[in-house]
């Protein structure tokens, strides 16, 4: 009998230390749970920040406010879903707090889901949506031509490279380098290497040192043009007359810093900086250091 309730006894203490180290496992598994970081769309005038209805072409500004929770934020992105997903921004960082601001342009789509994503760097990520549905009822933007026009790549003696939509002016690199007035207003500039070939980009497009003598990324203000690839044909942009071809060609979350390689009959579409939508076809090219591209250029008035 004492042999039976010492061995019960034995049992109810291995059992009693058993339920307290899965206790204390448990306890520690969740003590190592990290808080995952926060997300706000921040309202302000201007700002979209819940669910709204705009016209096509229209800006969408956005205020977005991030912070961690346990661990440092390393990841922002933005998720368009339409009849596909489209990736609008992705952007490393290792931070505690930010507030981001962008702006972008509602497209057709009738409806447009917007997923905003911040991770830390153990995965733990937090996201915040909003839906933003096409006005159908507004009117298409008519479009200004300009053509032709003759980019000079950085060694032409005969052309500009840097040019302004809003004027349309064409300037030599050289005097847009050295006054800060000219450098707000240029949306587009040229050159040639022996790798991107022919290019028309922006100030904001992280170009090579050694093709200016003043990196264009070191002028005092930097403009960032965006350009997507179009398959449209020639009679395609000789035809357009609104911003309609625009925006139905013109993919935000596929467009590049620069038009690389350009050659004869390309056709891009392009968002400045300030959130101008154009278009461009390609007419001639001659690439060298000192040569030129043409191109004509349509844009919304």
């Amino acid at each position: 009998m004492k042999h039976l309730i010492t061995t019960k006894t034995k049992f109810f203490r291995l059992a009693f230390a058993m339920t307290m180290i899965l206790f204390v496992a448990f306890a520690c598994k969740k003590s190592e749970e990290n808080l995952p970081p926060t997300i706000t769309l921040l309202p302000g005038s201007g700002y979209v920040h819940s669910d709204t209805m705009l016209a096509s072409g229209a800006d969408i500004k956005l205020r977005v406010q991030m912070q961690k929770g346990d661990l440092n934020m390393t990841n922002f992105l933005i998720d368009v879903y339409t009849d596909s997903v489209s990736r609008y921004f992705d952007t490393g960082m290792n931070i505690e707090y930010l507030i981001w601001e962008g702006a972008f342009i509602k497209t057709l789509a009738p409806i447009e889901d917007w997923k905003f994503m911040v991770i830390d760097r153990e995965g733990n990520a937090t996201a915040t949506s909003i839906k933003i549905s096409l006005d159908t009822s507004a009117q298409f933007t008519p479009l200004l031509s300009y053509s032709p026009l003759d980019f000079g790549t950085q060694d032409n003696q005969q052309f500009g490279g840097c040019y302004n939509i809003s004027d349309s002016s064409m300037y030599f690199h050289a005097a847009v380098a050295a006054d800060t007035s000219l450098q707000k207003g240029i949306d587009m500039l040229c050159y040639y290497d022996d790798v991107d070939k022919n290019t028309i980009t922006s100030s904001g497009a992280n170009i090579e040192d050694g093709i200016f003598p003043v990196n264009p990324s070191n002028w005092s203000y930097i403009n960032t043009t965006r350009y997507y690839e179009t398959s449209l044909s020639a009679d395609d942009f000789n035809t357009a007359t609104n911003d309609s071809i625009l925006l139905a060609n013109y993919d935000e979350g596929e467009a590049k810093r620069k038009a690389k390689k350009l050659a004869v009959d390309d056709i891009y579409t392009f968002r400045t900086e300030s959130g101008r939508l154009g278009i461009f076809k390609v007419n001639a090219v001659n690439g060298t250091n000192e040569g030129s591209i043409n191109i004509s250029l349509k844009v919304q008035e």
